[in-house]
């Protein structure tokens, strides 16, 4: 019989190999998964490393504004391949509850919304995104617990190049997360999620992420 720490490693194998065989190898750091679960945060830290046209390290920090809701700021460096510049990114949002799970529905909903930008190679990529994050946390023994969800949003996308290719591009595309967030204990857990984007701005692409996320002990829910 499987214990629950060999379910949860199968689990997140699964899910990591499914996302990766979908996910495009040539996928845009700067495109990355929001790594958003579908409830509010008190404080959280996230370190991440994203896969796609190179390596990029993510970093998110999520801070409590007023109850149900929090403030969040992304930054991070990608090493793209084929070129010999980082490229840095750099995001802000908040998120807002509107719904927790109860006995007459099982869903957690975040209302989310943000910017961030994209610099390297004489270029910028601008993303807006509005969305929700949908889904429900299934609690197992041991103190472990498995959220999956899906974080669809709208995104008003701008590009501008210098150089000799100067120029600009604008869209509004649609793009959705899967995500999956494994709860160790009330401090640690493992998150992963791939992007998968509509817009076709600077190339756009889709992405994977996985990373580790950390609750200070006396912020940790209960």
């Amino acid at each position: 019989m499987m214990t629950v720490r060999t379910t949860v490693a199968l689990t997140l194998g699964a899910f990591v190999a499914a996302v990766t065989v979908g996910a495009r190898a040539e996928a845009q750091a700067s495109n990355y998964p929001s790594m958003q679960v579908p409830t509010a945060s008190t404080r959280d830290y996230t370190a991440a490393v994203s896969s796609g046209a190179g390596t990029a390290a993510l970093f998110q920090w999520r801070e409590e504004w007023v109850p149900r809701r929090h403030w969040q700021l992304d930054a991070g460096l990608v090493d793209r391949k084929g070129s010999d510049n980082l490229s840095l990114f750099v995001g802000g949002g908040i998120g807002q509850e509107l719904t927790r799970a109860r006995g007459d529905q099982p869903l957690d909903v975040l209302f989310t919304a943000g910017a961030g930008a994209a610099f390297g190679g004489g270029s910028t990529l601008l993303r807006i995104p509005v969305g929700v994050s949908i889904g429900h946390t299934f609690a197992l023994d041991e103190g472990i617990a498995i959220t999956p969800y899906v974080h669809p949003r709208a995104s008003i996308d701008l590009a501008s190049s210098g150089g000799r290719d100067n120029g600009s591009q604008s869209e509004v595309s649609l793009n959705f997360d899967l995500g999956v967030n494994i709860q160790v204990n009330k401090q640690f857990a493992v998150r992963a999620g791939a992007a998968f984007t509509g817009s076709e701005v600077a190339g756009a692409q889709d992405s994977f992420a996985i990373g580790f996320n950390w609750t200070p002990a006396p912020l940790a829910r209960r």
